[in-house]
């Protein structure tokens, strides 16, 4: 029998919206949903990203079509703590967004690989792991 492991992942906003806009990278993220060894997690802060920029294209997409198109991943609470640990991360990367530090913390409190579209990243001091889609 094969044996299978869990893959941990967490998203930044640019990777899930390169899989729902078929962009480069995108299917990488698609097969991560379509996998059931891996489990994906996203900041509530980029869950409201991605949420706002389907809103943007179309009046009719909800917190619940969105829910539809990423099924499963879980949403982890952005509360004091993560708040901190951002603003720190800031310091030294002062280019990221909050959105995509909010994703870089997520990713080092859990030992996880971060998964992305943006670059610039991979030229930051950041003590998160770093999967780059493209």
């Amino acid at each position: 029998m094969k044996k299978t492991s869990v893959r941990n992942i967490v998203l930044d906003s640019s990777a899930a919206l390169a899989m729902l806009f078929g962009e480069p990278g995108g299917e990488r993220v698609m097969q991560a949903f379509l996998s059931p060894e891996d489990l994906i997690a996203m900041s509530a802060v980029n869950w409201s990203e991605v949420l706002t920029r389907l809103q943007r294209k179309s009046p009719f997409a909800t917190p619940q079509t969105l829910a539809a198109m990423l099924p499963g991943v879980e949403i982890v609470p952005f509360g004091q703590v993560q708040a901190e640990q951002t603003a720190e991360l800031a310091q030294s990367c002062g280019s990221l967004s909050l959105g995509d530090r909010a994703c870089l913390c997520l990713a080092h409190s859990r030992g996880v690989a971060a998964w992305t579209t943006d670059r610039i990243w991979a030229q930051m001091a950041v003590r998160a792991k770093i999967e780059m889609l493209r």
